[in-house]
């Protein structure tokens, strides 16, 4: 089911909100995210799942960091009015570098990025090198 939020044009892939089982939120800028999503929904099954992408301001990596962070804070709380989350996973690295303070501050369920997952990997490495594609925002 597709449903469009505040600003008509950011779509949310999601079950009926009357679902009893606890809602995890994927949420990016694009599709990229569907792996993350993808990942998540084969390690822990019994949940359900919504997955949003922000296609009225895709790509994020040329925006502002106040852009971003207004813009993912916004989303995050439209779907949290129509649905409540348990959890919600920022599978973007561009607003997981500058919006996860943020949500933070304002959500009490747990908001988790997937940038901090790029430093295990680096410590995992035979030889210390990671391949990362990343927008210029991920990378300031």
């Amino acid at each position: 089911m597709a449903t469009n939020l505040q600003d008509g044009n950011t779509p949310c892939l999601a079950a009926t909100p009357s679902d009893p089982r606890p809602t995890v939120l994927v949420f990016d800028s694009g599709v990229g995210g569907l792996s993350v999503y993808n990942e998540i929904r084969q390690l822990l099954p019994n949940l359900h799942y919504i997955y949003a992408f922000d296609n009225v301001a895709f790509p994020y990596g040329e925006k502002s960091e106040e852009f971003i962070v207004e813009r993912v804070v916004e989303i995050v709380t439209a779907v949290q009015q129509r649905y409540p989350l348990a959890l919600a996973v920022i599978a973007c690295n561009t607003a997981s570098t500058v919006a996860l303070p943020a949500l933070r501050e304002k959500f009490a369920f747990p908001v988790v990025g997937v940038v901090p997952a790029i430093k295990p990997a680096a410590r995992l490495t035979a030889n210390g090198i990671v391949g990362l594609l990343a927008t210029r925002g991920t990378v300031k």
